[in-house]
């Protein structure tokens, strides 16, 4: 490896980064009969970006955006709830199609079971366009575009959560400063100015517990991040490569455009199904280039063999590698096939906390303060190999700076977990971490 030495600080490491990503990118696209991938991975300039820790400012954020796209909406998403929080959205998407919005859902058959397809009814009704996406009852399975019927995969699930709509470039200017900004209100100004597009992705799914609830009073722990200017048309892309793959109805949807309206840099990364995983070799790529800190923030954490070796390194290199995990999932057994790997990471200094507020759903991760990837992925098996993942490489301090400070206070929230902890661990912990750590491949 040519750029073995290469680190976060160092000029040029960016272009190496991209270009190895890239081969890698093309050898992937071999593995995979139908591929969704878009073109090769690069990183886009000219974007404006911020990072949002409260689900009830993302909440604000997703309803603004489409109440003040005029020409097109995709909204894809793992879990779609029927509660509070999922009816505003919905009824949102019902207004946006009524005023002539081009507007697509795609959702996941299984994470967005509770809801139904009943309840995306009013959508499709207002003249927009509803997809599940693959169908968990065979009997819902529709003709692919070869006129086959398609093939039953229950657990290949859509994880991704993204939003794309064009948008107000005023949109930037109200957002330039501050800590989780709110949204302008379309109403308030002139909506006849200069258009860009918005995206918002991140690992919050649509429901009351992500974004209805405030901080500490029931709101899960999560991420989110939007994103306006040139990358947003190269969402839109992966979308709509999503929505073929789904076999979604034909109908070319409008076209987003968007001058540069920043400084970031942002480099999307999607991935599917499958034994190469692009998000899982950046992640680990970035860690071996760490040079001052890399936090990581994560629901749940079944690393591979390479990437606790590249976080042992890099805690060794460092002496500041953070990894907050929950103290309690809400997947109990991913917790123990986890905590069964736990060992080799602490011995290397690997520090690992537990989140003791609420439950941990976030997916960050920052690198020397200088590169942060938000997204759906987790750090497993599922994400990794079963799961369509969506995540966003962003460049910049400015970006990076929120999210660390974020993590500091989640620390404060946290409890440190000790080798001497993970030693001391009673016999039938031990064997229950054994046991399940056996089945992460599907975890």
């Amino acid at each position: 490896m040519a750029d073995r030495k290469l680190s976060l600080a160092q000029e040029g490491w960016q272009r190496s980064f991209e270009e190895r990503l890239q081969g890698h990118a093309r050898l992937a696209d071999l593995t995979h009969f139908r591929s969704v991938a878009t073109g090769p991975p690069r990183f886009v300039g000219g974007n404006h970006a911020f990072y949002v820790r409260d689900g009830r400012v993302q909440l604000a954020w997703i309803l603004a955006a489409i109440r003040a796209a005029r020409s097109r909406v995709d909204l894809e998403m793992y879990i779609f709830d029927a509660d509070a929080t999922g009816v505003r959205v919905r009824d949102e998407l019902v207004e946006a199609t009524k005023r002539g919005v081009f507007v697509r859902v795609l959702y996941d058959s299984i994470g967005s079971g509770s809801a139904g397809h009943d309840f995306f009814e009013p959508i499709a009704e207002a003249g927009g366009q509803v997809l599940e996406f693959n169908p968990a009852a065979p009997w819902r399975l529709r003709m692919s575009r070869l006129g086959k019927l398609q093939i039953w995969q229950p657990n290949a699930r859509d994880h991704r959560k993204l939003l794309v709509c064009d948008a107000p470039r005023s949109f930037v200017d109200a957002t330039a400063r501050g800590f989780d900004p709110m949204p302008p209100d379309p109403s308030d100004g002139d909506d006849d100015g200069e258009r860009t597009c918005l995206a918002i992705v991140g690992g919050r799914n649509i429901a009351d517990h992500y974004l209805g609830h405030a901080l500490g009073a029931g709101q899960w722990r999560d991420c989110g991040a939007v994103l306006m200017g040139p990358v947003v048309p190269q969402l839109a892309a992966m979308f709509d490569a999503m929505w073929a793959h789904s076999e979604g109805p034909d109908g070319a949807a409008p076209e987003l455009t968007a001058r540069p309206v920043g400084d970031i840099e942002i480099l999307p990364l999607g991935s599917q199904p499958g034994f190469f995983n692009l998000i899982q070799w950046a992640i680990s790529r970035l860690a071996s280039t760490v040079v001052s800190e890399l936090r990581i923030s994560c629901a749940y954490f079944i690393p591979s063999g390479r990437l606790r070796r590249a976080l042992a390194l890099a805690a060794k290199r460092t002496g500041r590698c953070l990894v907050l995990l929950p103290k309690e999932s809400d997947v109990p057994m991913v917790d123990s096939a986890s905590r069964h790997l736990w060992g080799s990471l602490l011995r290397a200094g690997v520090r690992i906390h537990r989140y003791a507020s609420n439950v941990l759903h976030e997916k960050t991760m920052v690198f020397d303060g200088v590169a942060t990837i938000v997204g759906s992925s987790n750090l497993d098996p599922r994400s990794f190999r079963l799961n369509y993942e969506l995540s966003v490489i962003i460049l910049g301090a400015s970006f990076a700076a929120p999210v660390a400070a974020g993590h500091d206070a989640d620390l404060e929230r946290s409890e440190p977990y000790t080798l001497a902890e993970w030693q001391s661990r009673p016999w039938n912990q031990k064997l229950s971490d054994w046991f399940w750590s056996l089945l992460r491949s599907q975890l």
